[in-house]
């Protein structure tokens, strides 16, 4: 059984524009709508749990995520000649094409467009675990994570960037700061 009232009463997201609804509107409205073991499943996710989840939503998303993430590290050291073996985490098989997208992300100009690259793979991933039927449990994990997604870049602006950078200098700064020796 699906959910079709539920799931067609959700407003459409994209990336590109502020998220119709905050998360945790949706999660009130998961609450009462979604059945036990899809309400398990969204909470796990936001745990961010491990494989070993008893949904396959949750196990394959955990998986494919992993995969982005442990390419995003070998990229980054490979940039760094790093050795990355260290911080890469555990996964089943490898996906080509993840590997290919991220490589694709990496090869843009601004850290910004390569985030923004990483999630749009990250939007395909779920595009591809909700399945062609909308009114599906699988369909609202999916969609949860997106909203998350969404969210997180409607939370991006220059003066919140700004602050964040200025944060870092400066604990940076008052770190590497050197006591006075009086032979100077």
């Amino acid at each position: 059984m699906g959910y079709y009232f539920f799931a067609a009463s959700l407003p459409a997201l994209s990336l590109d524009a502020p998220p119709p609804l905050s998360f945790d509107r949706f999660l009130s409205l998961c609450r009462e709508h979604l059945r036990a073991a899809d309400l398990r499943a969204l909470e796990e996710l936001l745990r961010r749990a491990r494989p070993e989840s008893r949904s396959a939503f949750v196990r394959t998303w955990c998986n494919k995520d992993t995969q982005v993430r442990n390419a995003v590290v070998r990229l980054r050291a490979g940039r760094l000649r790093q050795d990355s073996e260290a911080d890469v985490r555990p996964q089943n098989g490898v996906d080509l094409l993840i590997e290919k997208r991220v490589a694709e992300a990496f090869s843009r100009p601004t850290p910004a467009e390569r985030e923004r690259a990483l999630d749009r793979l990250r939007w395909t991933i779920l595009d591809e675990l909700a399945g062609f039927d909308p009114f599906t449990g699988a369909a609202l994990l999916a969609y949860a994570l997106k909203l998350k997604l969404v969210e997180r870049w409607a939370a991006m602006n220059p003066e919140a960037g700004r602050e964040r950078v200025d944060k870092l200098v400066n604990r940076d700064s008052e770190n590497n700061t050197r006591p006075a020796t009086g032979r100077e």
